[in-house]
């Protein structure tokens, strides 16, 4: 059996704590598993990843365009590598609602983080 690849899927990565988070979470996956990616457009803070972790960015530097564009973009980086790797298991971290739409159409599983503040 082919063994399912891992994609962590968070278009702009900045300095807060989801990225905080994003980095605890797949540096520790990274030492029990292969095959795991993060799909971004950002490539500033990739030397505090595991170095056994594949990053899926564009060619060129998106600093200067829209957070949109970046999502956009990255959209269609996870479509082309969902594509080629049928066997993956996406986890999403931001842009949920296209992330969730882009996998169930193309029949990925998905584990999508909720990023909803508790009031009260």
């Amino acid at each position: 059996m082919k063994k399912k690849k891992i994609i962590f899927f968070m278009p702009f990565i900045g300095g807060g704590g989801v990225e905080k988070n994003l980095i605890l979470i797949s540096n520790y996956v990274s030492k029990k598993l292969d095959n795991i990616y993060i799909c971004t457009s950002s490539k500033k803070y990739k030397k505090k990843f595991n170095s056994k972790i594949k990053f899926l960015t564009p060619k060129k530097n998106l600093s200067n365009v829209s957070i949109r564009l970046q999502y956009l973009y990255c959209l269609f980086l996870l479509f082309f590598f969902i594509l080629k790797n049928k066997n993956s298991i996406v986890f999403c971290f931001q842009a949920n609602v296209y992330c969730v739409i882009l996998c169930k159409f193309l029949n990925i599983k998905i584990i999508v983080r909720s990023n909803s503040s508790p009031s009260g």
